[in-house]
């Protein structure tokens, strides 16, 4: 089976930074004052810095792969860790970077590309990726999808 991916979580993330650049800029009337914003972007820019390397350890530990345009390669469900809490740390950091831009670009409007990048990353990345675990580990993969959530 191969993945339907239509454009990998790289180009995604890039994508969803470029068009928060550009709602900042050309909407600049939704521009807001938030006094903490810098410690709450530093904050943030840490916690999906930690997620993601805490992601990236766990999948090495366990000797599979974590590239997301090849999921059939993956050699066992990654359930310790990180993962006993998040079924998708690696995204949750990236959703936690899009947050802090959107603070750093003090621009409302660009909290709106957020959900957008969530909806797109689920339904073309994510959802694949389960049918791809669930017929590689039909057992385990089932335990796991009931003990941890998809996001948080």
């Amino acid at each position: 089976m191969s993945l339907a991916l239509k454009v990998i979580p790289p180009v995604q993330i890039i994508i969803s930074i470029i068009l928060m650049f550009g709602l900042a800029y050309y909407l600049p009337q939704y521009h807001f004052s938030l006094a903490l914003s810098f410690p709450l972007i530093i904050l943030l820019i840490a916690l999906a810095g930690l997620i993601g390397s805490l992601a990236l350890i766990d999948f090495r530990k366990h000797k599979t792969t974590y590239h997301p345009h090849t999921p059939e390669k993956t050699s066992t469900v990654v359930d310790t860790g990180i993962y006993a809490y998040s079924r998708n740390p690696m995204y949750l950091a990236l959703v936690l970077i899009l947050f802090a831009l959107a603070l750093y670009f003090k621009n409302v409007t660009c909290f709106g590309v957020i959900p957008l990048f969530i909806g797109y990353i689920t339904q073309y990345q994510i959802k694949p990726e389960e049918v791809m675990l669930n017929k590689l580990f039909p057992t385990d993969y089932q335990v796991y999808r009931q003990k941890v959530r998809r996001w948080l």
